[in-house]
């Protein structure tokens, strides 16, 4: 519970707790050179005061937006897009990160080199090792499309079971038997839920599961080595298209010979020929979400809870989805 006195300096808070100004004033400051536990001891004592930190010195604070790899999907582009939306218009400057574990710095150590106020970790699977230790750092910390049972961090996710789930659906409804289902590389807990609904929706129906890992095989073999199937769902966009462009190749028609259905709904996916059905989430609302938890997190000084979110999905029909006209396929 916060004091009821009058302005209070660094000097007092640093007497109080028997160290040295210029500790106190590296935390107020967000500056390095000060240790976790001492950083966590004098944020509890400003935030005891009611003292309102500097985020950080040059006034303008900086969110940190981490992801695992440099190479940007059209799902980091519309995330970062709603991201870099919320901070401008609120002028703060965004700082993009790439951070692989295991390296020389910590994450926490590499945000508090870079003086962010906040971060926004994208597929946080990759950094689960991290996670306590920025828990436990004062930072706001938001999680985007992965939940995380961890007191102090809050996160935006999606209902991935129940957009998969309806894209299952609509191909059993379509009269499709023979459905097989493309998995991502990345094993992340939304890609589980994709395909742990297309299992239950298959298996349900009394139908056999077909599935193909990317990418360590090739899509077009994998339809030459199944002429059975009449459908197929994915985990994302990405590999929809690859589908696509397999099929295209292999002169099957799509959607005549086979149905396939994506996650995400990128741009492209409605300027496609055909275009894709797929299962939209509102990844610019997620990213944009984010932002704000992190702002209105710095705006009321550290108190309150970091949301937690998650996100509807909703199934888009457009043209690679028809009902089924092989017999086989259908029985």
């Amino acid at each position: 519970m916060s004091r009821k006195r009058g302005p209070v300096s660094i000097v007092t808070i640093a007497e109080e707790l028997g160290i040295s100004v210029a500790s106190v004033s590296r935390v107020v400051n967000n500056r390095t050179g000060v240790s976790e536990p001492l950083r966590r001891r004098i944020l509890e004592k400003l935030r005891e005061y009611d003292f309102k930190t500097n985020y950080p010195a040059q006034r303008r604070p900086r969110i940190a937006i981490v992801s695992f790899s440099p190479s940007l999907s059209s799902y980091h582009t519309m995330l970062m897009n709603g991201i870099f939306a919320c901070l401008l218009e609120h002028d703060v400057m965004p700082c993009t990160l790439f951070y692989k574990s295991g390296g020389r710095e910590s994450l926490l150590e590499l945000l508090r080199d870079q003086q962010c106020s906040g971060v926004i970790l994208i597929v946080p699977s990759h950094f689960s090792a991290e996670l306590p230790e920025l828990a436990d750092s004062g930072l706001p910390v938001m999680l985007l499309d992965e939940p995380a049972d961890i007191p102090g961090i809050g996160y935006i996710d999606n209902d991935s079971y129940a957009g998969s789930l309806k894209a299952a659906q609509l191909l059993l409804s379509l009269g499709h038997r023979r459905i097989a289902y493309i998995l991502s590389g990345y094993r992340t807990i939304n890609h589980q839920q994709r395909f742990k609904a297309y299992r239950d929706a298959v298996s349900e129906a009394g139908c056999g599961i077909t599935v193909m890992t990317e990418p360590q095989q090739d899509i077009s073999r994998f339809l030459k080595d199944h002429p059975e199937i009449t459908a197929v769902m994915t985990t994302n966009d990405d590999i929809a298209i690859r589908v696509l462009r397999a099929a295209y190749g292999l002169h099957i028609r799509v959607p005549d010979d086979l149905s396939v259905i994506g996650f995400d709904d990128y741009p492209v996916s409605s300027e496609l020929c055909p275009p894709l059905t797929t299962i939209r989430r509102p990844l610019a609302e997620a990213g944009r979400m984010a932002a704000e938890s992190i702002l209105n997190f710095l705006e009321s000084n550290g108190k309150g809870l970091l949301p937690r979110r998650i996100l509807p999905t909703e199934l888009v029909i457009r043209d690679t989805t028809s009902p089924c006209k092989n017999k086989k396929g259908g029985s």
